[in-house]
């Protein structure tokens, strides 16, 4: 972390397409419980103002942040929202304790999604589905180890990303030459 920089406090939102706002509002606000705090909708490209007809929408979480959604229909493809792999694209939702992750999964297989877990991670344990935009939604909880797991990957995260770089980096030169320069 730069020592000059004042540290970023949070993530305020995180913005996702999504194919149709109703049914996204439907899963996250009637099957979540999460809070619909915004639906707006707009006429323009925001910095050009180019015309561009699209709905941003905001549910908030319940640390007052957000997760949001943009429903651009002029420039959606069904392709666009193929389920994605974890490793491309989850959103994970942190809940209080078990009896909430557990609550969180019954309540999913009751509005028909199909609802895997809980996975043990060692530093959480998680429920896994996805939403009707292709996104794999992971609702997790903290184990009791979860600090000290994660305080003890810290100490070793720069020496296992370096051991990392130097084992992959040359088979991504090709794919990737400016990466080259990170670091």
């Amino acid at each position: 972390m730069a020592a000059d920089l004042p540290p970023i406090q949070g993530v305020h939102h995180t913005a996702f397409r999504c194919r149709d706002a109703e049914e996204t509002r439907h899963f996250y606000e009637d099957v979540l419980g999460l809070e619909l705090a915004a639906a707006l909708a707009f006429d323009t490209e925001p910095g050009s103002g180019k015309p561009m007809r699209y709905m941003h929408l905001f549910f908030r979480l319940g640390d007052g942040r957000f997760v949001a959604f943009f429903d651009w229909p002029g420039s959606a493809t069904p392709e666009m929202f193929d389920r994605t792999g974890g490793f491309d694209l989850h959103l994970a939702l942190e809940m209080e304790d078990m009896s909430a992750l557990d609550a969180y999964r019954e309540r999913l297989r009751a509005h028909g999604f199909k609802a895997i877990g809980p996975v043990e991670h060692d530093f959480v344990r998680s429920v896994y589905c996805y939403d009707p935009n292709g996104i794999q939604v992971e609702v997790t909880v903290r184990t009791p180890e979860h600090d000290a797991i994660l305080a003890e990957e810290q100490r070793e995260a720069r020496a296992i990303m370096a051991a990392w770089t130097d084992e992959t980096r040359p088979a991504k030169a090709h794919l990737w030459p400016d990466a080259a320069r990170a670091g």
